[in-house]
């Protein structure tokens, strides 16, 4: 059991059971510590970003229509 701290949000994290919780940062080439959490979080940012930019309606279009039909 190899326990160390979220970068982000300092929560303890067992490197052993999370394979994934150790990962390069794409930006710098740096080694990161990251939880399940705020990996999930990052990605929804990313999800976020390429919708809001992509050739579709935005996100804010797309809430917009999901609340006209509530």
């Amino acid at each position: 059991m190899t326990m160390t701290e979220c970068e982000y949000c300092c929560e303890a994290v067992d490197t052993e059971r999370d394979p994934h919780a150790i990962c390069t940062d794409p930006w710098g080439g740096n080694m990161q510590v990251i939880c399940e959490n705020c990996r999930e979080a990052a990605y929804d940012r990313h999800q976020e970003s390429l919708m809001e930019h992509g050739p579709g309606p935005s996100l804010l279009e797309q809430q917009i229509e999901a609340m006209r039909f509530k």
